[in-house]
């Protein structure tokens, strides 16, 4: 499976891919603060452009909103106190204090920064792990995928 992953990193970093991730980054973080919108809304919002897209460079417009949809929350809830995404919620309790003491872009900083690990260790442990756990999904029968949709 990982001898594919050349091909798949050239395919990624093509012109149009790169251009649609750019722009869907950009969308992506003004979902996100804006409270009240989310990330699923982010993904509804552009799928519908998604349909006129190559296939690499869709995937990369919805990972890209979804993504930076939920880093764009923790902007607002650092400056406003109101968290812009479910997931930025914890982020209100200790970026808020931070901006009122006027570190705010020390608080975007640590914000950016564990958004950009977080996402980058996902990514690596998704490109080691997906194929076996897509050899050991093979083995579910009806009571496992029922009890994977109750719980």
């Amino acid at each position: 499976m990982l001898a594919y992953l050349p091909e798949a990193i050239s395919l990624a970093f093509s012109w149009h891919a790169l251009i649609a991730l750019v722009a869907a980054s950009v969308l992506g973080v003004v979902v996100g603060v804006l409270p009240g919108l989310g990330s699923a809304l982010g993904l509804v919002m552009v799928l519908p452009i998604t349909f006129g897209l190559e296939p690499v460079a869709a995937i990369a417009v919805l990972v890209s909103v979804y993504a930076c949809s939920i880093y764009g929350g923790s902007v607002s809830a650092i400056l406003i106190n109101v968290p812009g995404t479910p997931q930025s919620a914890a982020t209100v309790m200790d970026g808020y204090p931070m901006a009122q003491q006027g570190k705010a872009a020390l608080a975007l900083g640590w914000a950016t920064m564990g958004s950009f690990i977080g996402g980058m260790f996902s990514l690596v442990m998704l490109v080691l792990l997906a194929p076996e756990l897509a050899r050991f999904s093979l083995r579910f029968g009806p009571i496992e995928i029922f009890a994977l949709i109750l719980f």
